[in-house]
């Protein structure tokens, strides 16, 4: 199902921009955006541009910080694989509205890339620029990829149209909406408990290979009146499905209740 989700969201974002974004004369966001950007300077095909702008950056990105890198890597070699894949099919799909041509194609990618971080990989090498620099300035936000859009929409401005740049931000700002649900669920924080038989595993899991602190709280069972241990932790939501794959690895039988954390104040106070 990982590898199925992950080539299903490399597909939508391949078909949301062969079908919609590039016909009508639009931008994306990040480095595909940079990409449309540079087809009427450079004149090679738009996935090409793709390919070499994600793997500059990737290479880039493996002499700083490595572990950022590698679930990039599959996602930025198939999207523009499937690009070349779909535009053989000559479909040319004309919607009545622009604004529903927006949605359309806002929904096909931003679903692309929640396919693809709910699969364990990630997409769209701009956020890789960003935590790399949120690790080299310990200052993680998502202004420096909303920059690079800014920037992106102000020269398509002076490219195209007013018009055209108005419509492209309107696909950036949806199409990006989607992305940090798929990415973040929202919220920046997943609160954790687990009830497994194999609490030396998860508990050694959680701390020293995802770096987190936990709690155990003394439970008895409501039912049964057998008495347990529930493991807590506190987890950036970014770390969300590699938890929850992890601790479903070590014991498939494991109970595991997740909530929203809107706010942490002295994460390692206990």
């Amino acid at each position: 199902m990982k590898y199925l989700k992950l080539i299903i969201g490399c597909l939508l974002i391949a078909i949301g921009y062969n079908l919609f974004v590039l016909p009508n004369n639009y931008v994306s966001f990040g480095t595909d955006g940079m990409a449309i950007l540079f087809k009427d300077i450079i004149n090679i095909p738009i996935p090409l541009i793709i390919l070499i702008i994600n793997m500059i950056i990737i290479f880039v990105s493996l002499l700083i910080n490595m572990k950022n890198t590698y679930k990039y890597l599959i996602p930025s070699l198939l999207i523009p694989l499937f690009m070349v894949a779909t535009s053989y099919f000559n479909v040319s799909l004309e919607l009545p509205e622009q604004v529903l041509t927006i949605l359309v194609s806002s929904i096909f990618i931003g679903f692309g890339y929640a396919f693809i971080y709910q699969s364990g990989y990630k997409a769209g090498t701009i956020y890789l620029i960003e935590e790399d620099l949120g690790d080299f300035t310990r200052i993680h936000t998502q202004i420096y990829s909303a920059i690079v859009d800014i920037l992106i929409i102000m020269i398509f401005v002076f490219q195209q149209s007013y018009q055209a740049a108005i419509y492209s931000l309107f696909i950036v700002v949806v199409t990006r909406m989607i992305i940090n649900k798929a990415r973040y669920n929202i919220n920046d924080s997943k609160m954790f408990y687990v009830i497994t038989s194999k609490e030396k595993e998860v508990k050694h899991y959680i701390m020293s290979t995802l770096g987190y602190e936990l709690t155990e709280l003394d439970v008895k069972g409501g039912f049964t009146q057998e008495k347990k241990s529930i493991i807590l932790s506190v987890i950036s939501a970014k770390d969300y499905y590699k938890l929850k794959t992890g601790i479903m690895d070590i014991d498939k039988h494991a109970f595991v209740a997740i909530t929203d954390t809107y706010d942490v104040i002295n994460r390692k106070a206990f």
